[in-house]
């Protein structure tokens, strides 16, 4: 903890975050100290109920490289609430598993601080996808859709719920539901525009999400789905169309090309990516990204630097698969974050 606090203390003094150099003052505490245990230095409020809640279906995954499978968790509920919980939120899973779902995969992420209590199991199969790599792209078939999410009867209050579906799952009667039972709702839309059809690929296709944009706080889209949903392939046309549907927030990610941030407040910017050529699977990276940057927005209040922890931590899970991803230096987190920080471009009004 001693070197940890104090290789980000160097880091900070030397960002030009405000709010870094904030914290760069703050004495070296002894082992056992909280303060330093997470990517932004303080931990969210702790009581009985959930920071995060994060809605959507685990996923089996099956994953195909060179003609040979892998079976691994995933899904964005998964990769979502396991980057928050590094962080230090305390975070849970809302939504649906099979009588196939491992239990080991259960145990584990207990030992990763995830409540899996609002996690229910269902008679048949969990949502199974089979994803083929090929030379940076991939394809995506359906094996199993896995079953609706119905509303908890008591989850109490959180402070914030990311709404992260893979195949149509959430319902828009628990969205109504889940937006009265939080102070910050944010949505990733991949899982709102998916189709499939009849070999099982999945196919996006555009909807009316501009009454579920509308409830949200933030709302996230790959270059993809965004462009399936506006026409557009300029991404700051894209998030000034989602932010005239009254999101506060709105990234569009481009995987290795960076992201970017809308706000209504100050407007559009570019996020780098932390180029890294150990990268082994970048899936869920953009699930990470999300729970990275709302684990951290909750902290700070700071957008631009959550964009920043979300590309550098995006780029460290890449390194690794299944939840091996969260299994990494907070020094080097630490080092990334900051980079990506002060490389951040602010786009001219459009």
């Amino acid at each position: 903890m001693y070197e940890f606090a104090s290789a980000f203390s160097a880091l900070a003094a030397s960002s030009r975050s405000s709010f870094l150099r904030h914290l760069s003052t703050f004495p070296r505490l002894r082992v056992g100290s909280s303060l330093l245990t997470s990517c932004c230095g303080v931990r969210l409020r702790r009581n009985s109920t959930l920071d995060i809640a994060v809605c959507g279906n685990p996923t089996i995954d099956e994953l195909v490289h060179n003609r040979k499978v892998r079976v691994s968790p995933g899904g964005t509920a998964l990769f979502a609430s396991c980057a928050a919980g590094y962080l230090g939120a305390r975070v849970g899973i809302l939504g649906n598993i099979g009588e196939d779902y491992s239990l080991s995969i259960l145990r584990r992420l207990r030992t990763l601080h995830i409540d899996v209590r609002f996690l229910r199991k269902t008679a048949g199969h969990s949502t199974r996808f089979q994803i083929t790599g090929n030379r940076g792209s991939r394809r995506l078939r359906l094996l199993e859709p896995g079953t609706k999410i119905e509303a908890p009867r008591s989850t109490g209050h959180f402070r914030a719920v990311h709404l992260g579906p893979v195949f149509n799952e959430i319902p828009s009667s628990l969205i109504t539901t889940l937006r009265r039972r939080c102070e910050f709702l944010s949505a990733d839309l991949q899982g709102f525009t998916r189709t499939v059809s009849v070999n099982g690929a999945i196919r996006t296709v555009p909807r009316s999400l501009s009454r579920l944009i509308g409830q949200c706080n933030m709302v996230q889209a790959s270059i993809e789905e965004a462009r399936s949903q506006t026409r557009s392939r300029d991404p700051r046309v894209i998030l000034n169309r989602f932010l005239r549907m009254q999101a506060e927030y709105a990234i569009v990610t481009m995987a290795e090309k960076g992201s970017w941030l809308g706000s209504q407040r100050d407007g559009i910017c570019f996020v780098p990516p932390f180029s890294d050529r150990s990268i082994r699977d970048s899936t869920g990276a953009g699930d990470v990204f999300a729970g990275s940057w709302l684990c951290t927005y909750l902290k700070t209040n700071d957008p631009v630097w959550a964009s920043a922890v979300g590309s550098a931590f995006a780029s460290m899970a890449s390194r690794k698969t299944g939840l091996a991803k969260f299994s990494i230096s907070r020094t080097e987190l630490f080092r990334r974050s900051v980079w990506v920080y002060n490389h951040i471009e602010a786009s001219p009004v459009y």
